[in-house]
């Protein structure tokens, strides 16, 4: 019986019933399998409302000594839970233009380090460091020019933005180097590793 606490973690525990039944199952009919690949997916802290992942860890365990014998091997892949919160991005405006009386904000950032639907998917906020003015919802696209290179079309921003001000997106580890090109020509972004 799941904790009333933990509903987020219910598919966890079906797709682990689910994968026991066929494992057993292939077992019984002679196959010989050892070994479980339970993926990814575990819940990185890009803030505070993601569940914890001791929770999660905590019930996985568990749930492989009801559903496996002791002889299955369990693997997983958490590269995202891993990485997601290692590395922040800084980008430079270097443009701004206005149509249609909105306010572009025009970035380094969007085909050298992240791919727009990979943004949208993953709910990356811009920000900037502390600037005392009137906010105003402006769109945030790249500079390669294609009509695809947009971040957002609604970022909550200082209206008196500049060409020279930098913006920065956290929580960038997962998927960003992974995904970066040189479309266009441009020169994928600099890594500058800090240790703390």
């Amino acid at each position: 019986m799941l904790e009333a606490s933990v509903p987020i973690f219910e598919n966890y525990i079906a797709a682990l019933s689910i994968t026991s039944q066929i494992f057993n199952e292939a077992r019984k009919k002679g196959y010989e399998l050892d070994v479980i690949d339970i993926g990814g997916g575990f819940p990185a802290l890009y803030d505070s409302n993601v569940p914890r992942f001791e929770k999660l860890a905590t019930i996985l365990n568990k749930e492989f000594s009801r559903f496996f014998s002791d002889d299955a091997e369990i693997i997983a892949e958490p590269g995202r839970f891993m990485v997601a919160t290692s590395s922040t991005l800084v980008s430079e405006i270097i443009g701004k233009a206005k149509r249609d009386n909105k306010i572009f904000i025009i970035s380094t950032m969007v085909y050298i380090i992240l791919f727009p639907e990979l943004f949208m998917i993953t709910g990356y906020r811009i920000f900037i460091l502390s600037r005392e003015a009137q906010r105003r919802f402006v769109p945030v696209v790249g500079q390669t020019c294609d009509s695809f290179d947009k971040i957002s079309l609604a970022e909550n921003l200082p209206g008196n933005l500049g060409i020279g001000d930098f913006l920065y997106t956290d929580n960038i580890g997962a998927y960003s180097t992974a995904s970066s090109t040189k479309f266009n020509g441009f020169e994928g972004a600099k890594i500058l590793h800090i240790n703390n």
